[in-house]
């Protein structure tokens, strides 16, 4: 879907979320992934937005489900 909107999967994901009124926290040390993650002047279709919204979750985050914020505690 990034490909369609010309866009990064993280400028994707950003766009995303702000769409649905949350405010996203991208964290990166470089400045050029800072730059690119503040590059989301572009809006997702609604039709695009019931897609991501529909996808399945992800169910086994492997070593990462330890993580609270994946692990659903």
């Amino acid at each position: 879907m990034a490909d369609r909107y010309v866009v990064t999967v993280p400028q994707l994901c950003i766009r995303y979320t702000l769409q649905l009124g949350t405010l996203p926290l991208p964290k990166t040390a470089n400045p050029e992934h800072m730059r690119s993650n503040a590059q989301v002047d572009f809006v997702i279709s609604d039709d695009d937005m019931r897609t991501l919204r529909n996808m399945e979750q992800i169910r086994d985050y492997g070593d990462s489900g330890t993580f609270p914020v994946f692990s659903g505690k």
